[in-house]
């Protein structure tokens, strides 16, 4: 039993400091960022602040990758519960995982360092179209990240 309380507490802190980390950035930094800052001054800070969250974003997907197949592990006997109510939120909170990975990567490593080398012109179209792209996509990461809270909540109303 100790065992599964340490399990879930990685795993909850691992969730908690990603999505802790990427609500304040995008609801509380950016914001004041890009307010009192222009492009060319605030630019910079997005990517040496990305890279470090990178590192730490990483540590989190690792620890929240062992620990959800840790705590998968006892359902290999109870395939049926793949099949439950349990099973088909677990299914949609991991393809939202999925996706929220798939934009966490996209962000820091195609479209953030590309607007980071384009804020010397922010007033071309292409800083524009990738500044836009950004807000968008990160708006929808926001959104996957509150479904994937929401399917965690109901997980704990399943069979299992």
């Amino acid at each position: 039993m100790l065992t599964a309380a340490v399990v879930q507490w990685l795993h909850v802190m691992s969730a908690i400091i990603w999505i802790g980390g990427t609500i304040f950035a995008s609801l509380v930094l950016q914001p004041i960022l890009a307010k009192n800052l222009s492009p060319q001054q605030r630019m910079p800070l997005y990517h040496l602040m990305g890279n470090r969250f990178k590192i730490i974003q990483t540590a989190c997907l690792l620890t929240l990758i062992a620990t959800g197949l840790f705590k998968l592990w006892p359902f290999r006997h109870h395939p049926e519960a793949f099949s439950s109510f349990y099973g088909h939120v677990l299914g949609v909170k991991l393809v939202l995982v999925a996706l929220v990975s798939l934009l966490t990567y996209l962000h820091s490593y195609v479209w953030g360092p590309r607007l980071t080398a384009l804020a010397q012109n922010p007033g071309s179209p292409e800083f524009s179209s990738v500044l836009k792209k950004l807000y968008l996509w990160g708006r929808i990461n926001l959104a996957l990240i509150i479904a994937i809270v929401f399917c965690a909540a109901l997980l704990r109303f399943g069979p299992f």
